[in-house]
């Protein structure tokens, strides 16, 4: 019942528009019969597939209730019941077909056709109902809705076949995408894994193939249907989901396109330097770290770069729509390398140098300059969240002469064009006035998809570079970002991010900024520093969220946000630190956690950003 979609409720409400009739009363008992039906079927589903016998009483309850609402429209005699009885017939022949197809080692698609059709059986008597009714005996018109809802049984059928593969094959269910992944390869050979044999009906492209013909199904079903009343129910119903299939076609050849760019990526010298020495350091718990990230850095930090499919289903029209950075986790990484260093009295500068070098080389050539955090892709603008990583970087490096070249100018146009009434300042740093054609198209996506206004934790960023790079000069604008910041705080203490995960990195970024006002802000640093030591876990560390477990990132920012306020927390940031060590992975690193959030359902996490703050936390 969680999977069934919602028009099942109305499934006769349909294709109203087809038919004369249209008295509501009537239409909504025969929604609830037909809904009443469908329960009755999923019981006897589970009667026949799990031997669940518990269910008959249930199974009989639906039957009898959806009988009774049915003989209330049409009486004992009408031609209605013919139907009836002939769906009943097919579906019936449809749960023998699928239990054959079981022991079957070849199964033509027009034999699965003819299953899928007859398992819907029951969704055909609401047109079956309507033509009764309307006693107009317009036959081509039912025929044509009988036809366009079998294509459509069709395209559902195969597309549930590929979301319902884990469980049907645990099941031991038919499966039109199992049985396809069986004629390719032994399923003996990878022991039956449901994990492994789930990856491979994706990496095999029988998946993406499937959802193929079940769109071709549904452009079918469509096509007949625009021959007739193009404004009903059906017709949108039939358009909204073979949008969604091909909205999951595009997301799946997208992760398979990610996974294939990332073993390309590996391959690729992406660096004209070497990384630092640290050969002498006696730490082995930082050694070890330093060893996995220049592994990945040698490897051209195939595991720090973000890699993304934006394609043109949702609306993005680039060369390619696979897109890699790593401009923002660079700048991030290299701060953390920083503290490290500092710590441990090994010079890095030549290093970052070159680093430095590697990010200008980066930035935008339009007349705003800056930084966006995927220069390919020309519906995402420059952004004060790289800038401020970056103006951190130049300064903490000894690079600061390359702010004014290369930044000074987007810095004025943010503040110019991106300050609003609160004293926030906007994430994406585009003019109001004169847009270029580019730029329009930004604000379109800002409007429509990345979403507009002030993000806390992104001001709270770029307000702090823009206190170490010059704390005096930019004075009034850093007093009304905190004032806006202040106002943000969450009641119990801490501040939510928009673009990243849990409520730590906000409140790190947020409590790093107050830091030199801390006389000034006592009241909300400790609101901040209480709802910090509340939730400490049992293993010393911190989560993501209050239902996951605790993890290293997390328990970084916190780490990092207790540092700067030490004097009272030092009991807190030893166990803390504990259990950071304990939990470092026999390669040094610390596991990825879900970081950035750039859309639903699709985090940036790297397990060598995780080791990079967990470096960071220990080192400061």
């Amino acid at each position: 019942m969680e999977k069934t979609p919602e028009f099942y409720k109305y499934y006769p409400m349909l294709f109203e528009r087809y038919f004369k009739f249209s008295n509501q009363t009537t239409l909504k008992i025969l929604s609830k019969a037909g809904f009443d039906y469908y329960n009755a079927v999923l019981c006897l589903d589970d009667i026949i597939d799990n031997k669940n016998f518990n269910k008959i009483s249930r199974m009989l309850a639906f039957q009898g209730e959806s009988i009774k609402l049915l003989t209330h429209v049409f009486g004992v005699n009408s031609q209605f019941w013919n139907f009836w009885d002939e769906r009943k017939k097919e579906y019936f022949e449809a749960t023998k077909i699928e239990k054959s197809f079981l022991k079957k080692k070849n199964v033509d698609f027009e034999s699965y056709k003819d299953l899928a059709d007859k398992k819907s059986a029951f969704g055909k008597i609401a047109i079956d109902s309507l033509f009764v009714l309307d006693k107009r005996e317009d036959k081509k018109t039912y025929n044509s809705l009988i036809k366009s809802h079998k294509y459509f049984s069709i395209g559902f059928q195969l597309y549930d076949d590929v979301k319902d593969f884990k469980e049907d094959f645990k099941n031991g269910q038919f499966n039109f995408a199992i049985f396809k992944l069986q004629k390719l390869i032994d399923f003996d050979q990878y022991n039956q894994n449901l994990v492994t044999l789930h990856k491979l009906l994706f990496v095999k492209k029988i998946a993406q193939k499937i959802l193929a013909k079940s769109i071709e199904q549904f452009e079918k079903s469509i096509e007949i249907l625009s021959n007739l009343n193009t404004k009903s129910t059906w017709l949108k119903t039939v358009v909204e989901i073979k949008k969604t299939i091909e909205g999951y076609l595009e997301i799946t050849n997208g992760y398979m396109a990610t996974i294939e760019a990332k073993v390309k990526l590996k391959s690729h010298q992406g660096h004209t330097h070497s990384f630092f020495e640290y050969e002498q350091l006696e730490d082995l718990t930082v050694a070890k770290a330093l060893d996995f990230i220049e592994f990945d850095f040698n490897q051209n930090y195939v595991d720090l770069k973000h890699v993304m499919f934006l394609g043109k289903f949702d609306g993005f029209y680039n060369n390619n729509p696979i897109h890699v950075s790593d401009i923002f986790q660079r700048a991030i990484l290299n701060d953390c390398f920083i503290s490290v260093a500092k710590k441990y009295g090994f010079d890095i500068s030549v290093f970052l140098k070159n680093e430095c070098s590697f990010i200008v080389n980066l930035r935008n050539k339009d007349n705003i300059g800056g930084w966006s955090y995927f220069p390919t892709v020309q519906e995402i603008a420059a952004d004060i969240d790289d800038l401020g990583q970056i103006l951190q970087l130049f300064t903490l490096s000894k690079n600061s002469q390359l702010i004014e070249r290369y930044c000074s100018k987007t810095i004025s146009i943010a503040l110019k064009e991106c300050v609003t009434k609160n004293g926030g300042i906007e994430t994406w740093i585009i003019p109001k006035e004169n847009q270029t054609n580019v730029q329009k198209r930004q604000e379109h996506f800002n409007t429509t998809k990345w979403g507009k206004g002030p993000d806390v934790e992104v001001v709270a960023n770029f307000i702090y570079s823009l206190m170490i790079v010059n704390k005096k000069g930019y004075e009034k604008v850093i007093k009304n970002a905190i004032s806006y910041i202040l106002k943000q705080q969450n009641d119990k203490g801490y501040w939510e991010s928009r673009w990243y995960y849990g409520k730590w990195y906000g409140t790190y970024v947020c409590l790093r900024l107050l830091k030199e006002y801390e006389n000034i802000y006592k009241k909300e640093i400790k609101k901040a520093l209480e709802y910090i030591t509340k939730k400490q876990n049992i293993d010393f560390g911190y989560s993501v969220s209050k239902k996951d477990e605790s993890d290293p990132l997390s328990t970084a920012f916190v780490v990092l946000s207790l540092k700067l306020y030490a004097e009272n927390n030092m009991l807190m940031i030893d166990n803390a630190i504990m259990y950071l060590i304990s939990n470092q992975n026999q390669d040094g690193s610390w596991r990825a956690v879900d970081f950035i959030r750039p859309k639903a359902s699709d985090p940036y996490r790297s397990k060598t950003l995780t080791t990079g703050y967990v470096l960071k936390a220990i080192c400061s």
